[in-house]
């Protein structure tokens, strides 16, 4: 016959089953896992009449885009192309901030690229710098968009502390531009899209998933 359990057993069985049930929400919230559109967009077709292009800057690794090409061509079957790398023009950065000016960048590849005067060529300028977005009050920027077919992206802020998280956050603010400038998406208030169009921080990356 198995003995009671007296009070002190008892009250140590709860407080134990208590530091388990915190521990596994506090494990649960640092996962940060993914979200999913509610309503998910199929892939559109491949746009015939478009080309996209990833354009380094300054000292943005060659070897991250291929990384980028890779990815695309195996999610998306896309043939991508990359750029010449362009040096950071001293006006794109702003001194007093510590960061560059989007607009500026974008500016940049415009002047550099003879590639960006063709508005069927969808052309992402890849920063390493931090950046802002002179035309609004943001502390930083991960990226903008312009004249339809030109985008610059920063990872300044997309890491914390580790290569992956980078990278995943990298291809969801790329694949947002692709499906806003490439395929003509609009933009989503669906949280787990990643064409969410209120891209806030970290955590509303984490949240989205990469999937229209």
């Amino acid at each position: 016959m198995r003995p009671r359990a007296g009070k002190t057993s008892i009250a140590l069985t709860k407080r134990v089953g208590i530091i388990g049930f915190v521990t596994l929400i506090s494990l649960g919230c640092m996962a940060r896992p993914e979200g999913r559109p509610a309503s998910p967009i199929p892939v559109p077709p491949l746009p015939a009449s478009r080309s996209v292009f990833f354009a380094p800057i300054g000292d943005f690794p060659r070897a991250e885009a291929e990384v980028l090409v890779a990815h695309y061509h195996e999610k998306f079957g896309m043939a991508i192309g990359i750029l010449p790398a362009l040096v950071l023009p001293p006006e794109a950065f702003d001194a007093a901030r510590r960061q560059v000016i989007a607009e500026r960048v974008i500016d940049a590849v415009s002047a550099g690229h003879t590639m960006a005067a063709d508005p069927a060529a969808v052309v992402i300028a890849l920063v390493r710098e931090d950046m802002y977005i002179a035309a609004t009050s943001w502390t930083y920027a991960y990226g903008l968009r312009s004249q339809g077919h030109l985008a610059v992206v920063s990872t300044a802020r997309m890491s914390d502390g580790l290569v992956s998280d980078k990278l995943r956050r990298l291809q969801k603010v790329v694949t947002k531009d692709i499906g806003v400038l490439y395929f003509g998406l609009p933009q989503s208030d669906d949280p787990g899209s990643v064409l969410y169009r209120d891209v806030g921080g970290p955590a509303d990356l984490d949240r989205m998933s990469e999937d229209f």
